[in-house]
């Protein structure tokens, strides 16, 4: 098969792994039908992919092969396949790329958390870079010759300050499904978790109640530690109360459990000053901050502006910001609004920036026709997914161009990656 073709099979063929539904709606397709398959064959890895994968090709057909390594030959067991592709993992590493590493987690392949900790962590990131250059091409048709910037995790391993464990009551295991099936391998520690967490799931192991279903376990900087939906003997379900300190300023969040908060405590900082930096030193500009969450960002930029509007569907998030208001005394020009943004956007006046978070689907097309007629001078926008980052960018380039890209690496060891972007309305 011919290099061009390849490329181009390549890149028509990658589905959103994580998600073959939502990936086939962003392309207007019915998803892919993919069925259960047992078959070995020893194939050369190309390249690296999306969602935690490498490329290689049997015969004609990509397959996109987990854990293995750009340049190594590897006996694979294809497990899944449909008309245009197949997935496999790896048996057995016959040529081992020099640059492999010894995974320090037991678990490894087999629970589905991780995806890259066969590279070392600089490795990582520039796989995640590269990745990110290729999607904004491919989807979003913007040519990134290089990134803005990358803000790298203080903390490769031990910075997730929650956890979802999953449940298997008849077999009595708890820890995470193997990726791409809803078996449950059992862990004794998570080594992208905070300490208080895997102490909870020690303890939640041995405890005299098993627990019927999965549960939460959220831990704080300060070791506070709570297990969400289940009834355990040690620990509360109740909100936990977090510090982050940023710009210059100390702010305490509640974070009840059906809240949503950033899960590595240590790269969120780093995150908000790099938004802060975004704005005009004066102060001067009234700030909508949509999909706002708790207040995280809200809150803090509300130090750095005239007005600051925070718009959040979530009744429990809504809540627990204006709580947050008060317990740390903002006297700032600040406030919440809980509606969906489709719908009230358009009623809150001008803005001179948008700050966006979206869910991972991106933005709906509505709320993106409304950012274009309000056509605000800056638009901050945040996601941990590129792919519709890019496709939102791209309908935005309408009246706005580029001007900084930035990789935030918030989930070191996974092919998951925070972007920040930020646009500036055509002169």
């Amino acid at each position: 098969m011919s290099q061009q073709k390849k490329n181009s099979l390549t890149e028509s063929a990658i589905p959103d792994l994580d998600d073959e539904e939502e990936s086939a709606d962003l392309q207007g397709k019915k998803p892919r039908k993919i069925k259960p398959v047992q078959r070995e064959a020893v194939l050369k890895i190309v390249r690296y992919a999306g969602d935690g994968v490498s490329i290689a090709y049997d015969n004609e057909k990509v397959v996109f092969v987990r854990y293995a390594m750009a340049g190594e030959t590897v006996r694979v067991n294809i497990y899944k396949e449909a008309k245009d592709y197949a997935m496999a993992e790896p048996l057995e590493i016959i040529d081992v790329s020099p640059d492999r590493k010894t995974p320090p987690c037991q678990y490894f392949a087999m629970c589905g958390g991780c995806d890259y900790q066969m590279l070392d962590y600089e490795a990582q990131l520039a796989v995640k870079k590269q990745l990110v250059i290729e999607t904004f091409r491919r989807i979003g048709k913007i040519e990134l010759p290089d990134l803005t910037g990358v803000i790298r995790s203080p903390k490769p391993f031990g910075y997730r300050n929650t956890e979802t464990f999953k449940v298997n009551p008849r077999a009595g295991k708890i820890g995470f499904f193997r990726k791409d099936t809803k078996s449950v391998i059992d862990v004794q520690a998570c080594l992208l978790a905070m300490d208080g967490i895997n102490a909870a799931l020690a303890d939640v192991k041995v405890q005299a109640l098993f627990p019927e279903h999965n549960f939460k376990v959220r831990s704080t900087l300060d070791n506070d530690t709570v297990v969400h939906w289940v009834p355990t003997e040690k620990y509360e379900d109740r909100p936990v109360y977090e510090k982050v300190q940023a710009a210059g300023r100390s702010i305490r969040f509640k974070i009840s459990k059906d809240s949503f908060f950033q899960v590595n405590d240590y790269v969120v900082p780093l995150w908000l000053e790099k938004i802060i930096s975004f704005l005009d030193p004066d102060g001067h500009e009234r700030i909508f901050d949509l999909y706002c969450g708790i207040g995280l960002i809200t809150l803090f930029v509300s130090y750095f502006a005239r007005e600051t509007i925070g718009v959040e569907i979530s009744k429990s998030s809504v809540k627990d910001a204006k709580h947050n208001v008060e317990i740390n005394g903002i006297d700032t020009n600040v406030q919440f609004i809980e509606a969906d943004v489709d719908g009230t956007l358009s009623r809150l006046g001008h803005a001179d920036v948008m700050i966006i978070d979206p869910p991972r689907k991106g933005m709906d097309r509505p709320v993106l026709d409304v950012l274009l007629q309000m056509a605000p001078a800056k638009i901050i926008y945040s996601s941990c997914k590129p792919a519709t980052m890019a496709r939102d960018i791209q309908l935005l380039g309408e009246k706005y161009e580029l001007s900084e890209i930035h990789l935030v690496d918030m989930f070191p060891q996974t092919h998951h990656v925070e972007m920040l972007a930020l646009l500036k309305l055509k002169k």
